[in-house]
């Protein structure tokens, strides 16, 4: 008799002790869901109080790592996700690595890796939008635009934005108003350039180069081809096409292949300096400068690129190449068959486009906005980042003017230059 109440004693202590856990493992599990909610409550608390710094400091603050907070509070869901699981399935026993500690270490393992992939993106996404430079609030005049705008240059009198909807010219004095569309209808533009003071407008395009007349006419298709780069000049047009670079007249509306060069890599940008009767280019890994002669294009000198020369400007011995991820490579060009590196720009996280203006460069750096850099300086300095020029995809700057494309509001900006 008294070991069957010595066996009873056991079962009922036994049946505490699974009461207990049943009991306990509830508390747990609101526990560690109590740890990971705090640790994502603090990591939605930092950024506000961070974006509030900067809106009061204009200093890009320093921010706890999103990598660690959100790498704690994975583990911590993991195991808990673990506890819940293998409790579950309790009634079935479990060895080795169907046992609690293996299936836990692995759930927390599981947990930490995707919360250090969140919290990673999360850090590399906030990096993109302060980067360390002081913020600058630039007052700009707008202009809405039409379709999905791609390509921006400035003339004398009108700023061209060409896109999906055609080319729109721009009044540049006063409130920026439409004057006219033109090209409407032509897919695919790629590049643009008003010929400067004739008003003669070129268009680039996967099926070709057309011209159209000053302020009004129908244009004609003067060279098949994929056409990557036009800039205009006194009497002609200068284009990229395919694999050489062509002169074309401005009135001619004669389909066929003009003179020009063989380039052996494809032209991404071309630049022209009037002044010293000058051609360049940017290829895959060159800054090239070309002698104009008549009809003729010889080559002078070139500089190797670290990367694809996207875009160019152009400020007296200066030249600078946008080089996409690998920032803004600056050049001293007075001698043109010689031209020099001589800085290096790389804050931006990709350098879409560039300007120059009241040695000032300005860099479109697509959702970054357009950083602001002084070039006077020895080594140059970053004023700012405008992150209020929204999505910032190319730029033009003339007569104390820099102009923003800005794709994502679809909008046209025109701030001064010298602010």
């Amino acid at each position: 008799m008294s070991r069957l109440r010595h066996s009873g004693v056991k079962v009922r202590s036994l049946a505490r002790l699974a009461d207990r856990g049943r009991t306990t493992r509830p508390l747990l599990a609101r526990t560690l869901v109590h740890a990971a909610l705090t640790c994502v409550m603090i990591a939605s608390t930092i950024e506000p109080a961070c974006i509030r710094l900067v809106a009061q400091t204009d200093v890009a603050p320093k921010r706890t790592s999103r990598t660690k907070i959100f790498t704690i509070a994975g583990a911590v869901l993991g195991s808990l996700a673990g506890l819940v699981v293998r409790s579950g399935g309790a009634s079935k026993g479990g060895h080795g690595c169907l046992g609690i500690p293996c299936v836990v270490i692995g759930s927390t393992a599981i947990g930490a890796g995707i919360g250090f992939a969140v919290g990673h993106e999360s850090d590399r996404t906030y990096n993109s939008r302060f980067r360390g430079v002081v913020p600058l609030r630039l007052s700009s005049v707008n202009t809405d635009l039409e379709g999905d705008p791609v390509a921006l240059t400035a003339g004398d009198e009108l700023v061209a934005v060409g896109g999906s909807a055609g080319v729109e010219l721009i009044q540049e004095s006063g409130p920026m108003t439409t004057a006219s569309l033109r090209a409407r209808g032509l897919n695919g533009i790629m590049a643009i350039a008003l010929a400067q003071p004739s008003g003669w407008l070129a268009v680039g395009s996967p099926s070709g180069l057309y011209m159209f007349p000053p302020q009004a006419g129908a244009g004609a298709l003067v060279r098949p081809g994929d056409v990557a780069a036009v800039v205009g000049g006194m009497g002609h047009m200068y284009a990229a096409v395919d694999d050489r670079i062509e002169i074309a007249p401005l009135a001619d509306d004669t389909s066929r292949t003009w003179p020009g060069i063989t380039v052996t890599s494809p032209v991404h940008a071309l630049g022209i300096d009037s002044a010293r009767s000058l051609l360049w280019a940017t290829t895959d890994r060159h800054l090239i400068a070309y002698r104009m002669d008549g009809d003729s294009l010889v080559r002078v000198g070139a500089a190797p690129l670290e990367s694809v020369g996207l875009r160019l400007a152009q400020s007296g011995d200066t030249i600078a190449v946008a080089l996409g991820e690998q920032g803004v490579r600056l050049f001293d060009v007075s001698d043109p068959a010689a031209p020099r590196a001589v800085a290096s720009w790389t804050i931006a996280h990709f350098a879409y486009d560039v300007a120059i203006d009241k040695q000032r460069l300005f860099v479109a750096a697509g959702p970054e906005g357009v950083y602001v850099v002084d070039l006077r300086t020895s080594p140059i300095h970053t004023i700012g980042l405008a992150r209020g020029m929204g999505f910032a995809t190319a730029l033009a700057s003339r007569r104390g003017y820099t102009y923003i494309l800005d794709r994502r509001n679809v909008v046209l900006r025109r701030v001064l230059s010298d602010f």
